[in-house]
C-alpha cells in the first residue's frame, strides 16, 4: 500500500551549469505529458523538455521522429531548431506498441529505433502495450496475473491498484520504485518489450541523477511511506 501526504510546495533552487537537458518526446496527449512534467516543474536545475502533442499534429510514431528532428536537428531547410541541442544532451522518444487497426506501428518503430541508432545521444523507450504500464510499477513490484493488451485494461489497472488513482501531482515522486520494479519485471521478446513491460526505466535512470537527492529529501519531508504490492 501507499500512503501519501497532501502536496505542499517544492523548494525551488538556482539553476546548475552542469544539469544537462533532456529531451522527451511522447505521443500522449495528457497522462505522459503531465508525467514528465512534473520534473519540469519539479526544481530549477532540472533540465527536462516534454513536448506534447497537439492533436492535429501526426501523432504516428514516424511522425514523432519528424517532430523531434524538427525541433532538435539543424540543417540547410531548418537553420533554426527550437532547442539548441548540445553534445551532452539526449533525446528520448516514448513509444507505446498498442496496435491500430493497420498494424503499422511496430514497423514504424523499427524504423525509429534504427534512426535513433545512428545518432549519438538519442534513444527510444517502449512501453508494452501503454505508457500505464509504467505508471503500474510506481507501486506495483511484480507483473499482475491477467495480461492484456488493451490500454483500457492498463488504465484501469493502474486506478484500481494506486489508492486515488495515479496522481501526476505527486505519484512521479516514485520514480526511483518505478525504475526498479519495471527493471525487474523486464524481458524483451523479438526485440520488443513483452506484454506488461516498460523500457522508461531507461529514460528514468537519465532523469535520476538530476532530480535523486531532490526527491528523496522531498520523500521524507513529506513522510511517504512505500510498500510495493506482491
Amino acid at each position: 500500500m501507499i500512503m501519501i501526504l497532501p502536496n505542499r510546495p517544492f523548494e525551488r533552487v538556482a539553476p546548475s551549469r552542469e544539469a544537462r537537458t533532456v529531451y522527451i518526446f511522447c505521443e500522449g496527449t495528457r497522462r505522459e505529458f503531465d508525467y514528465f512534467k512534473y520534473f519540469v516543474e519539479f526544481d530549477s536545475r532540472i533540465k527536462v523538455e516534454v513536448h506534447k502533442l497537439d492533436p492535429h499534429d501526426n501523432n504516428s510514431p514516424l511522425g514523432l521522429l519528424k517532430i523531434a528532428e524538427k525541433y532538435i536537428i539543424g540543417d540547410d531547410e531548418n537553420s533554426n531548431p527550437l532547442y539548441n541541442f548540445e553534445d551532452d544532451d539526449q533525446v528520448w522518444i516514448v513509444l507505446d506498441v498498442d496496435n491500430d487497426i493497420y498494424n503499422s506501428r511496430e514497423p514504424q518503430i523499427e524504423q525509429v529505433r534504427c534512426e535513433c541508432l545512428k545518432r549519438k545521444n538519442w534513444f527510444l523507450t517502449i512501453s508494452n502495450p501503454c505508457f500505464e504500464v509504467w505508471l503500474y510499477y510506481h507501486i506495483n513490484a511484480v507483473k499482475p496475473v491477467e495480461l492484456s493488451n488493451r490500454g483500457d485494461h492498463w488504465k484501469q489497472l493502474v486506478d484500481s491498484t494506486i489508492p486515488g488513482g495515479f496522481d501526476s501531482r505527486k505519484h512521479p515522486l516514485l520514480i526511483e520504485t518505478a525504475c526498479e520494479n519495471a527493471k525487474n519485471n523486464f524481458l524483451l521478446k523479438e526485440n520488443m518489450p513483452d506484454l506488461g513491460c516498460t523500457e522508461v526505466y531507461n529514460l528514468a535512470n537519465s532523469i535520476l541523477p538530476l532530480v535523486g537527492d531532490k526527491l528523496r529529501r522531498e520523500l521524507r519531508k513529506l513522510g511517504m511511506v512505500i510498500r510495493s504490492t506482491t
